[in-house]
């Protein structure tokens, strides 16, 4: 299945350019079946991530908690054929609060909180449009005693205290914003059904902007501060761009769920590398959708449609594959401090272990 029509919605595709200009005419070689795409132009100023490890890890599930309803520590109703990957689902995002998991729940409008085992410790939100309220709340990222939530339905970021309190949203410039909360469009800083957030360590923030084709750029205050790629198939652009993640190296990775496949850009927005080809083989991909990074600078995707996890090299080379057979429908993932892999599948999340 190739997954490759364009998003539906009528997506606003504008025209401005990419944050530091997409890379045409470099030669790159695909990944399909153990290829690496690579692009021929490293420059010496690009900020590479560490070396792989020289072992790798058998991943093995270590639980899973979450059940189809609505009441504490459900994902939303069940569905006739999960396999419908285009329809809203539950969970989303995945964050660490200390000892706390953090797992956006789309389907019931709230984020809710478990401990490391499963346990439900609570819940916060209600649906709506209103600052504060959510429509679909998608990626998540925790820092410094605060939440950020890419709101798919809203198409906003908001930010909250790690107790569920609106504390305020990201920057655009539009008074439809300070009324409704609704900042669908094309413009600079504005989203239209943002999907994975990520945010690098010198403040500035990823959003995911699927249906603009683009990935955001936002500082520490929520302003805009550009954007990396544009609508296309070429190198650097994008179709349907979901996952985000930043590795220790500060390069940014981004999955493509119509393009099957993963590119990495440098801080400065130049595409670094791109790696994937529609298939089911070692470092192929169908419906790339949640990206994730490790603590070594391993990279972990989604692979929704092939129904496992991806696992690359920080220089894109396909590691290992996991979770088949036991994920039904993995969207988003996020790896803790200990590289415990945590997916969120239908109606549930898996933990797998196995280390970096």
């Amino acid at each position: 299945m190739r997954g490759g029509s364009q998003p539906a919605g009528g997506a606003m595709r504008g025209g401005s350019e990419p944050a530091g200009g997409a890379m045409r005419g470099v030669p790159v070689k695909r990944s399909g079946r153990g290829r690496v795409a690579l692009l021929a132009l490293l420059a010496a100023t690009a900020v590479l991530a560490p070396a792989a490890p020289a072992a790798q890890a058998e991943y093995r599930m270590a639980g899973a908690f979450g059940h189809p309803g609505s009441g504490p520590g459900a994902f939303g109703p069940p569905r006739a054929d999960f396999r419908t990957y285009r329809l809203l689902t539950s969970p989303g995002g995945i964050a660490f609060a200390g000892g706390q998991v953090l797992v956006s729940d789309p389907l019931n409008s709230r984020i809710q909180r478990f401990s490391a085992d499963g346990r439900f410790l609570g819940a916060f939100g209600r649906k709506g449009v209103r600052p504060g309220e959510f429509l679909s709340p998608q990626g998540l990222v925790v820092h410094a005693g605060k939440v950020f939530v890419a709101m798919n339905g809203n198409d906003r970021v908001d930010v909250f205290s790690l107790r569920g309190r609106w504390l305020r949203m990201f920057h655009v410039r539009s008074n439809v914003r300070r009324t409704h909360a609704m900042a669908r469009g094309a413009g600079r800083g504005q989203l239209h059904n943002p999907y994975g957030i990520a945010r690098a360590a010198g403040g500035r923030f990823f959003v995911a902007d699927l249906l603009n084709a683009r990935i955001q750029r936002f500082d520490g205050r929520g302003v805009s501060r550009g954007q990396i790629g544009r609508f296309g198939r070429g190198a650097g652009e994008f179709l349907a761009p979901y996952g985000v993640a930043v590795d220790p190296g500060g390069n940014l990775w981004a999955s493509d769920r119509d393009l099957n496949r993963v590119q990495r850009f440098a801080p400065d927005g130049r595409l670094l590398l791109s790696v994937g080809e529609t298939g089911d083989g070692p470092g192929d991909f169908l419906s790339p959708q949640g990206v994730a990074t490790d603590r070594l600078g391993n990279v972990y995707v989604a692979d929704t449609n092939n129904r496992r996890v991806v696992k690359l090299a920080p220089d894109g080379s396909f590691l290992e594959s996991f979770g088949e057979g036991v994920l039904a429908q993995p969207v988003q993932l996020a790896v803790s401090p200990d590289c415990t892999v945590w997916v969120s599948d239908y109606r549930r999340v898996v933990k797998f272990a196995g280390g970096c």
